[in-house]
């Protein structure tokens, strides 16, 4: 038994040894607009707020296989915001939840096909992202914008122990040059209370790759 298992372990260390030897690590940043919303139970109010996010990306970036993977780093700006409506005063009414996140995506790519000789970079190869995400919830508020002769803002940061700091999820998206569009669906709730919350996340980002 033990000498099967040592088998398996050499064979398994030879197939992951000859795939990095196919492998180059490399770097990156990536920056653009996020487009983000909330899912909450029982309420059909919510629609997108604009905001943005960037990053850093670490990835093992093949050269004759069509597999990689990515690991990354992003500070995204997320939330919420509710459709327009009129208070008693005629005013234009709106509410917005803003939120902070350091999100930490792990991602399979695929590559949509092979490698050829004069490939410089991955740039001009259609790539698919896809993997699990954590996020980490660094702070939030609720804000009221209320539109009348004047524009008022009421900010009310979020109370500690409102909402959840991890958040989990999976994220795919895809590439083709230097941009890349990708998709977050959140499976955790961002308040601790109320209805079940979660995050929806696309953002459209300048990326590139050392």
């Amino acid at each position: 038994m033990r000498s099967k298992k040592t088998l398996f372990f050499l064979l398994l260390f030879c197939l992951t040894a000859s795939s990095a030897i196919a492998q180059r690590f490399g770097g990156g940043l990536l920056v653009g607009p996020t487009f983000s919303t909330m899912n909450i139970s029982g309420n059909d109010s919510t629609t997108f707020r604009t905001d943005f996010c960037g990053g850093v990306r670490i990835a093992l970036v093949p050269k004759r296989s069509i597999i990689g993977a990515e690991l990354d780093v992003i500070y995204s700006r997320q939330g919420t915001s509710s459709k327009k409506g009129l208070n008693l005063d005629g005013n234009t009414i709106r509410n917005k939840e803003k939120s902070h996140y350091i999100n930490v995506p792990l991602l399979l790519n695929i590559y949509l096909r092979k490698w050829n000789e004069d490939d410089e970079d991955e740039s001009m190869i259609p790539r698919l992202r896809i993997g699990p995400q954590i996020g980490f919830c660094i702070g939030g508020s609720n804000v009221l914008e209320v539109k009348g002769k004047k524009k008022q803002q009421i900010i009310l940061p979020w109370e500690p122990g409102s909402f959840n700091r991890i958040d989990y999820g999976l994220t795919a998206a895809l590439s083709y040059w230097f941009i890349e569009v990708r998709y977050t669906f959140g499976m955790a709730n961002v308040f601790k209370e109320g209805e079940k919350s979660t995050n929806h996340v696309i953002s459209v980002t300048w990326s590139d790759i050392w």
